[in-house]
């Protein structure tokens, strides 16, 4: 797709993740009826409802493209393209209250680079956009990683899998690690939201493992058009379905990775 036709793409995305971020906040002050997807994987009434309104608007707008979504809705279309949704990203915080979760819609092509993505943070009505060649936004201004110049005064971000409880020396090792180079360090518990908050200048650089595509989507493209960078731990091109990523500002992004491959 041409710079003019991801333009008019987002123009028609953005009233639909609108409207599944009503539907989510919708669900902060009744019962959310939470089910246990794993042992600390969680799945609310939010997550079905935000995803089943975006799987079938996305479906009438953009009926020729396939969908792949967080809790289970797929659709084959024949453009190339896929929507990749997730309707919740950062459930465990919603499940509890606290305000750091998203919605998170991002398209890829036929080679599963992002080109397209949105990611809404309901409880602040704050919506990240950017599609390729048009530059990262923020409720309409434009926004910048940051020029942090060092590890050593950088904020980084993090989150920890699911399966955290099974990998926890690796997973302590390098948090300690990163502890001891860096500022600090915040989790959200929402991968979209750590890698717009990169986008957007209020984290210099975030690394994590034990992602699936929906949790970088959208983000990435975000994250690239305001100038950042991405790879997985070692380096090598990001793959959305490759469970690892780093995302900083250029100027610390080799240090990250010099880091990672230390630890």
């Amino acid at each position: 797709m041409t710079t003019e036709q991801l333009q008019h793409v987002m123009e028609q995305l953005v009233p639909i993740i609108s409207r599944a971020g009503e539907i989510v906040n919708s669900y902060l002050k009744k019962d959310k009826q939470i089910e246990n997807k794993g042992t600390i994987d969680l799945i609310t009434a939010a997550d079905k409802e935000s995803e089943e309104f975006l799987f079938g608007r996305l479906r009438e707008v953009f009926p020729g493209d396939s969908i792949l979504a967080e809790e289970g809705n797929t659709h084959e279309g024949s453009s190339g393209y896929t929507w990749v949704i997730d309707p919740v990203d950062g459930t465990t915080s919603f499940a509890h209250g606290f305000p750091a979760f998203a919605v998170s819609v991002g398209l890829i092509d036929s080679d599963k680079q992002p080109v397209l993505g949105a990611v809404l943070t309901p409880f602040f009505n704050e919506l990240f956009t950017a599609y390729r060649g048009g530059g990262a936004w923020l409720n309409g201004e434009r926004i910048h990683v940051s020029k942090a110049a060092s590890l050593s005064v950088s904020l980084l971000g993090t989150g920890f899998p699911y399966n955290r409880r099974s990998i926890m020396d690796r997973l302590l090792k390098r948090l300690g690690a990163f502890l001891h180079n860096c500022h600090d360090i915040r989790r959200t518990g929402s991968a979209a939201l750590d890698i717009c908050y990169v986008a957007a200048g209020r984290l210099d650089g975030y690394y994590e493992e034990g992602l699936k595509p929906w949790d970088t989507a959208a983000a990435l493209v975000i994250l690239e058009e305001a100038g950042g960078l991405s790879s997985k731990f070692d380096g090598s091109k990001v793959d959305i379905f490759v469970p690892e990523i780093v995302v900083a500002n250029p100027n610390i992004f080799q240090e990250i990775l010099d880091l990672l491959s230390k630890v």
